[in-house]
C-alpha cells in the first residue's frame, strides 16, 4: 500500500466546489473528489492545531486530566515503522506541524522554508513543499510501501502575494478590493480592539475572505501540479489519497477572524475529507455519516494492515466508504477548554448545540448552516436533553471512557425537527 496525505491547514470546506461554493473554480479538488468518497460531515473534535495533530496520530483525543497517569499511547508511524514501511513527513514551515509533530517513527522530516526556497527556483514555501514532495516521489517510485505526509500551510495567514491567484475571483463582486495579506485576527465587532466601526468591519471581512478565496485558489493549481507528476510517474491510480484539514478558518461569521478565541461553530469545526481509494473504487459516493479527525489514523492503519491498538477513539471509515452499511456515531462533539469559558459543541444530523459555561444555544441542522438562529426557546426539551448528553459525554471523556458515553433520544430529535 502507498498513500499520500495532504493537509491544507485552515481550509474551509465552503470554498470548496465539491462542497457546495458555485463561485469559486477548485477544479483540482473538484476532480479529485469526483474520484474520490466525500465524507460530508466531518468535524473536528479539538480545534486547535496541535491537538488534531493528536487526533491523526494517535485516533484519541487529547486528554490533558491526569495525562501523566497514562501510558503513552502509539503514534501512526512508530507502527508503521515497526513494519518497516516508511512514513515521511514534508512540510512548509508555516506549518503548526513544526516543533510540534514528534519525530518518533518517521523515516525521514523535510521542512520548507522560505529563506531557501530560491535554491529550489520556487518564490513560496508552497512551491518549495510541492516540489519537495514531487522530487521525493520520483526517487521512490518503486517501493512497495510508504506514506508520504505533505502539509501545505498557504491558508493560514499572513499569506504569500505569489500564493493568492487574483483571477480566480474575476466576476466576483469584491473582485476589485485590495488583498489584505495580513489581516489584524480577533474580534471585529465594533468597540473591539481589531476595528471600531461596523462599515470597517463589513469591508475588512470582505477583503480578508476576498483574499483568502484566492489563496485557496493558488493551493489548489499547486496541488493539481502534484497530482499531474503523479499520473507521470504512474502512481495514481494505485495510490490512496487523503485530503482533509486541521481546522476550519473563520472569516467573520460569528464576528471573529482566525481561530481565536475559538468559538465552536460551522465554520471553524467543519472539515474537508476526500479519499480517493485505489483505483478509483467507490468514486464519487458521498458520506453522510458522522466523523472526526481521530478516526484518520484507524483509517490509515488499516490500508496498510496494521493491527488496532486498544482503547481507540476514533474508528477506521474503509468500510464506510465501500458502501458497507453500519452506523458508527449518533453524534459527535468538539470542545474548547478555557476555564469559564469552557465551551463545548454537540452534533446531530438533525440539531447543533453549543454549550458555553451555563448558557446553551440550539440550532436547527442543516437548515441553519452558520448558526445564526438560536431557537433554544422554543425547543427546551431538546435543548435539556443535549445538555445533559454533553455533559455526560464530558465526563465519559474525562474518565478516557467513551464506552460509557450516554445515548440520544433519537425519537425526541426527530419529532420535534
Amino acid at each position: 500500500m502507498r498513500c499520500l496525505v495532504v493537509v491544507l491547514d485552515a481550509c474551509q470546506p465552503t470554498y470548496l466546489g465539491c462542497y457546495g461554493n458555485d463561485w469559486l473554480v477548485t477544479p483540482t479538488l473538484d476532480e479529485l473528489a469526483s474520484q474520490s468518497v466525500v465524507f460530508d460531515q466531518h468535524f473536528s473534535p479539538q480545534p486547535w492545531p496541535s491537538a488534531v495533530r493528536w487526533n491523526w496520530l494517535t485516533g484519541r483525543w487529547l486528554l490533558t486530566e491526569t495525562a501523566a497517569d497514562r501510558p503513552r499511547p502509539p503514534r501512526l508511524p512508530e507502527m508503521l515503522w515497526e513494519r518497516e514501511i516508511a512514513a515521511v513527513f514534508i512540510g512548509d514551515e508555516r506549518s503548526p506541524s513544526r516543533g510540534r509533530l514528534p519525530a518518533r517513527g518517521w523515516e525521514t522530516m523535510h521542512w520548507v522554508r522560505q529563506c531557501r526556497t530560491p535554491d529550489l527556483e520556487q518564490e513560496s514555501p508552497l512551491g518549495g513543499t510541492v516540489q519537495t514532495a514531487v522530487e521525493w516521489l520520483k526517487a521512490n517510485r518503486t517501493v512497495k510501501d510508504w506514506l508520504l505526509w505533505v502539509e501545505l500551510a498557504s491558508l493560514r495567514p499572513p499569506w504569500h502575494p505569489s500564493e493568492f491567484d487574483k483571477e480566480a475571483l474575476e466576476g466576483h463582486p469584491e473582485a476589485d478590493l485590495e488583498p489584505i495579506l495580513a489581516p489584524p485576527l480577533g474580534r471585529i465587532l465594533p468597540g473591539d480592539a481589531v476595528t471600531a466601526e461596523p462599515g470597517e468591519a463589513k469591508t475588512l471581512v470582505e477583503r480578508t475572505a476576498a483574499t483568502y478565496a484566492g489563496v485557496v485558489s493558488g493551493v489548489d493549481q499547486w496541488l493539481g501540479m502534484l497530482l499531474d507528476q503523479l499520473r507521470d510517474l504512474g502512481l495514481y491510480e494505485e495510490l490512496m489519497i487523503v485530503v482533509t484539514s486541521d481546522t476550519g478558518w473563520p472569516l467573520g461569521e460569528h464576528g471573529i477572524l482566525g481561530d481565536k478565541p475559538p468559538h465552536l461553530h460551522e465554520e471553524l469545526i467543519h472539515l474537508p475529507l476526500l479519499l480517493k481509494l485505489p483505483r478509483q473504487e467507490q468514486a464519487g459516493r458521498r458520506i453522510q455519516q458522522l466523523t472526526l479527525a481521530c478516526d484518520l489514523m484507524p483509517t490509515l492503519l488499516e490500508a496498510f494492515g496494521g493491527e488496532m491498538p486498544p482503547q481507540l477513539h476514533g474508528f477506521s471509515l474503509l468500510s464506510t466508504a465501500r458502501g458497507e452499511p453500519e452506523y458508527r456515531r449518533e453524534y459527535v462533539c468538539a470542545h474548547a477548554p478555557g476555564g469559564e469559558h469552557e465551551e463545548w459543541m454537540l452534533r446531530t444530523h438533525e440539531w447543533a448545540f453549543r454549550l458555553t459555561g451555563q448558557t446553551g444555544q440550539l440550532f436547527v441542522k442543516p437548515e441553519d448552516r452558520w448558526e445564526v438562529n438560536d431557537v433554544a426557546g422554543l425547543h427546551l426539551d431538546i435543548a435539556e436533553h443535549l445538555e445533559l448528553t454533553v455533559r455526560r459525554f464530558a465526563e465519559a471523556l474525562r474518565r478516557d471512557r467513551l464506552d460509557l458515553a450516554p445515548l440520544v433520544r433519537r425519537e425526541l430529535l426527530r419529532t420535534a425537527h
